[in-house]
């Protein structure tokens, strides 16, 4: 481009020189009659047939300025298209194409000059960032397709600039947005916030297809919370994950709370990596108790993290942050592993029953995933029960029939874990084949004082029964609990009085007494 600039610039140049050197020429032939002359010579020279060949010249010189014209002009439009060229590429790369609106670079290249605009900010003016994410994206290209999901983008779009007409929107990406707008003294961000979930989740016609989004939306008011454009957008994107995650609201307005959450999930992320690398992450096993007999007929895998200073990380903080940081497959393989091995050492009939998260009955390779640890560490697939949730079946139910088909034939057991606390559902009962309902201690711990715990126990227990499901009462507790249990025809059960998560070693002592030592000393 530059050279067609440099070529344009002396092209000009030229044309001038040689308009000067024709004006000179004329007025110098005028002073000296030269036409005149030129006549006299031609007619005293007739048999040289000047006048034709000066008719020729200036034929060739008018054809050689129509030819240099020409080429002239094709080099303006070459030029042109060039810059438009150049247009569309500088569009391209501050612009989304899908939406139109401005993209992360612009968003970047805005926020640098934002922070050296200082003028704005001793005026006195306030910004106030929204980030915002959709809930439910996924699905909606799942269910109707990436086309449908496209129109949703455009029409999310077309919203925030109706309600923003004169600040900045921009895309960062996927379903992701930020919006900087003005805010005057009276303004009510998180009100605002609201109004904009209600506007964004309002239905949706995809290609005749109806459908909704929700919405998390982050906030942060600037220079109120944050010295710059750049931690502003950040901090808003920390309020906004924090909405995602809240169970109460999806409009949440940053404190510096959230910041330190953030780090010390980034911390603990950079930890559990770690400690998977150096495979500190242990199995332990909480007895698995058959009710008729109190023998122990199997072990649930529980995973046990403790740094090197002694600090124990609970289970329930860094298995959430493996399934959100794309852990969750490593860690589980690890374990499984080492698991298996321990459980080599066990009676053959002896169970191991192991934990699937949500996001791992997602992919439909989490099944070759334990095949391959079963044919490594040679342990039998009948003496594997997996445990899934209900709400992980309810994420992709295609998907989860698909898995939960491939481990049933190769004889792993599946068990429903947490059972009447998700969707629970008698269509998933006769969809998918279980072997055992797992009840979950919620209703287990109440259910000898409260009338309606104790009917969905006995309903449960009942259901299992009738579908020749085994069934398991987790937290078991009280002594009169077992006893009520074992009433009802609850099958087998676990919890602190049938036995506490415990090392490979004592697990293995434990296999070796008659009967489960909690229970026999409170008989």
């Amino acid at each position: 481009m530059q050279n067609f600039k440099k070529n344009d610039g002396s092209a000009k140049l030229d044309a001038a020189l040689l308009l000067v050197l024709f004006i000179a020429a004329y007025f110098y032939a005028v002073s000296i009659e030269a036409f005149e002359l030129l006549i006299e010579f031609m007619e005293n020279h007739e048999h040289w047939q000047l006048d034709e060949l000066l008719t020729s010249l200036a034929l060739i010189g008018f054809g050689g300025f129509v030819f240099a014209w020409r080429r002239y002009l094709e080099t303006r439009r070459e030029l042109e298209k060039r810059k438009a060229a150049e247009a569309d590429v500088n569009w391209l790369a501050h612009f989304d194409p899908l939406t139109e609106l401005p993209n992360r670079r612009m968003l970047n290249e805005f926020a640098r000059k934002f922070d050296c605009d200082n003028d704005q900010r001793r005026g006195g003016n306030c910004y106030v960032i929204y980030s915002i994410d959709l809930d439910g994206f996924k699905k909606i290209n799942d269910l109707h397709g990436h086309a449908a999901g496209d129109h949703l983008l455009k029409i999310v779009a077309s919203r925030l600039t109706s309600f923003f007409p004169e600040d900045l929107i921009v895309r960062l990406g996927g379903d992701e947005f930020v919006v900087i707008a003005k805010a005057l003294a009276q303004t009510d961000v998180k009100q605002t916030g609201m109004e904009l979930c209600k506007i964004i989740g309002a239905p949706m016609n995809l290609e005749g297809n109806n459908a909704e989004v929700g919405t998390s939306i982050g906030i942060v008011l600037l220079p109120a919370q944050t010295g710059s454009l750049e931690e502003a957008i950040q901090c808003a994107d920390i309020a906004m994950y924090t909405a995602k995650k809240s169970t109460s609201t999806k409009v949440l307005l940053f404190k510096e709370v959230m910041r330190e959450a953030a780090k010390k999930r980034a911390d603990l992320e950079c930890q559990l990596k770690e400690a998977l690398s150096a495979d500190a992450i242990e199995p332990y096993y909480q007895p698995l108790i058959d009710l008729s007999s109190n023998r122990i007929y199997g072990f649930e895998v529980l995973a046990r993290w403790t740094l090197p200073d002694g600090t124990a990380i609970p289970p329930v903080e860094f298995i959430k942050v493996a399934e959100d940081a794309g852990l969750i497959s490593d860690l589980s393989v690890k374990l499984l592993k080492k698991a298996c091995r321990d459980a080599a050492a066990w009676p053959n009939d002896i169970l191991l029953s192991f934990n699937l998260s949500p996001t791992q009955l997602a992919d439909r390779l989490i099944g070759l995933r334990l095949i391959n640890v079963l044919n490594e560490t040679g342990f039998r697939p009948q003496r594997l029960e997996i445990e899934i949730t209900e709400s992980a079946m309810v994420l992709d139910a295609d998907t989860a029939q698909y898995v939960i088909g491939q481990l049933q034939q190769l004889g792993i057991q599946i068990a429903l874990d947490d059972f009447g606390t998700g969707y629970s559902s008698l269509s998933q009962m006769s969809r998918f084949k279980f072997s055992r309902l797992k009840i979950d201690q919620s209703f287990i711990r109440d259910f000898e004082n409260d009338p309606k715990q104790n009917s969905i126990v006995r309903a449960i227990i009942a259901l299992g029964n009738g579908l020749n499901v085994a069934t398991t009462a987790e937290g078991i507790e009280q002594p009169s609990q077992l006893e009520a249990l074992k009433k009802l025809g609850c099958n087998s059960g676990q919890g602190y009085l049938l036995g506490r998560p415990m090392t490979a070693e004592k697990a293995k002592a434990a296999l070796a007494g008659p009967v489960l030592p909690a229970v026999r000393k409170r008989a």
